[in-house]
């Protein structure tokens, strides 16, 4: 949660983070399917109870300042979201546990956060099920590699955006999407040079680590 405040500190007006289901079938934004990374846990998120991932210190990995952090839960998204009123890119990965989909649009409805929220996924079954589950949601497909049907699979998707890796992103790319109705938000875009240049080929929104430089970027332009 702390480096969400940050974000909007600097800035931010759309947040992007990952989704993991726990045993107890919570939605927790966490990135790995495992705990060692970032928290002084061990095993598979999916393995332990909210309740049990919840005492787990999620933050002295990347600061000492940030010891105690706990792993955010879904609610707590929700909250800021509201309270800060930015939009939040929730992105479900294929190795979750069967019927995260449900349980995220549950949780949406629920909620009623379904107008400040993205669902993004590299796998388009996945954005499919979310659309069957709720036309109305806002899914986005990202892709990592080329795909020349990466537009096809989209729209087959029920998908409202494209989310290519940087590296993808083309003024045909573009074009051929905006021609389908679907917005480009790319990502791993770091460098106000890169930003520049991806703004010139008429993308839809970047995801970056560093809010404030593409916000400098943006005042500039």
């Amino acid at each position: 949660m702390a480096a969400f405040r940050r974000a909007i500190e600097l800035g931010a007006s759309f947040i992007e983070t990952d989704l993991q289901l726990t045993r107890d079938a919570k939605l927790v934004a966490i990135h790995d399917v495992t705990l060692e990374r970032t928290t002084n846990g061990r095993g598979t998120v999916r393995d332990y109870t909210l309740a049990e991932l919840r005492q787990l210190d999620a933050g002295s990995w990347f600061s000492l300042e940030f010891a105690g952090e706990k792993i955010p839960t879904l609610d707590e998204i929700f909250e800021l979201a509201r309270e800060a009123d930015v939009v939040f890119f929730l992105e479900l990965k294929a190795d979750v546990l069967w019927g995260v989909e449900h349980t995220l649009v549950h949780a949406l409805r629920q909620s009623g956060e379904a107008a400040r929220t993205m669902v993004l996924s590299f796998h388009d079954r996945i954005l499919a099920n979310v659309h069957r589950l709720d036309p109305t949601l806002m899914t986005g497909f990202l892709f990592d590699k080329s795909l020349d049907n990466a537009i096809h699979l989209a729209l087959r998707a029920g998908a409202r955006q494209v989310a290519p890796r940087a590296d993808l992103v083309s003024p045909e790319l573009v074009q051929a999407a905006h021609k389908e109705d679907l917005r480009v938000v790319t990502w791993a875009v770091n460098e106000p040079d890169h930003m520049r240049a991806l703004i010139a080929t008429g993308v839809d929104g970047i995801m970056t680590d560093y809010p404030d430089r593409l916000r400098d970027v943006l005042e500039s332009s």
